[in-house]
C-alpha cells in the first residue's frame, strides 16, 4: 500500500493546441513518421460509412476510415489530395488527427504502386501467421484502392507484370518523394 507522499506526478504534457481562427488542424500520422500537418478550411475523409466533410466548430466524433482519397481544402488554393489506408480520426476541438498510412497523391508513381502490389501478392501464400497474412492483406487493399483512384486498368497492371520494374519504396515508408 502506498502512502500519499510515495504517490509520484504523472504529467500528459499540454494538451495539443486547437486553432482559433476558423480553421481544423489536420495531421496525416502513419506509424513510422508525420505526413503532413497544416491548417485547413476543411478535410474531406474516406469513412467508412462514406465520405465525410470536416469543418471548423463541429461536433466530436470519431470516423472509421476505409482506404481512399482524403482531400484538403483552402479557400483560394488548389485542393491537396493524399492517398490513405485504412485507419481513425478523432475529430475534437478543431482538431483533425487521422491515423493512417498516406502519400500525397502527386508524389506517387503507379509503377511503384505495382510493383509492391505484385510482391505483396506473392508474399502472401508464404506466410503462416493470421496477423501476417491480414496486414499484407490491407495493404493489398490499399496499393489496390490507389490504383483504382488513379484509373489503372487490370491491362495496365498485366502489362506492368510482363515488365517489371524494382520497386523505389517500402510499403511502410510511402514518403513524398522530393
Amino acid at each position: 500500500m502506498l502512502d500519499s507522499g510515495d504517490t509520484a506526478s504523472v504529467s500528459l504534457g499540454e494538451p495539443e493546441k486547437a486553432p482559433t481562427n476558423g480553421k481544423v488542424k489536420v495531421r496525416l500520422i502513419c506509424p513510422l513518421y508525420e505526413v503532413v500537418e497544416m491548417e485547413a478550411d476543411s478535410v474531406l475523409l474516406p469513412g467508412s460509412e462514406g465520405d465525410i466533410l470536416i469543418l471548423p466548430e463541429r461536433a466530436p466524433i470519431f470516423v472509421y476510415l476505409r482506404a481512399g482519397r482524403m482531400i484538403i481544402y483552402n479557400n483560394g488554393q488548389k485542393p491537396i489530395s493524399y492517398f490513405v489506408s485504412a485507419g481513425v480520426c478523432e475529430v475534437r476541438r478543431n482538431l483533425c488527427p487521422v491515423l493512417a498510412w498516406g502519400v500525397r497523391e502527386d508524389k506517387v508513381k503507379p509503377e511503384n504502386i505495382l510493383a509492391q502490389l505484385a510482391e505483396s501478392e506473392a508474399a502472401l501464400g508464404a506466410l503462416k501467421s493470421d496477423m501476417a497474412k491480414r496486414e499484407v492483406i490491407s495493404r493489398i487493399d490499399f496499393f489496390k484502392t490507389i490504383l483504382d483512384l488513379l484509373d489503372y486498368s487490370v491491362e495496365d497492371k498485366n502489362e506492368f507484370l510482363k515488365n517489371p520494374k524494382k520497386p523505389s519504396f517500402n510499403p511502410y515508408q510511402l514518403k513524398e518523394t522530393k
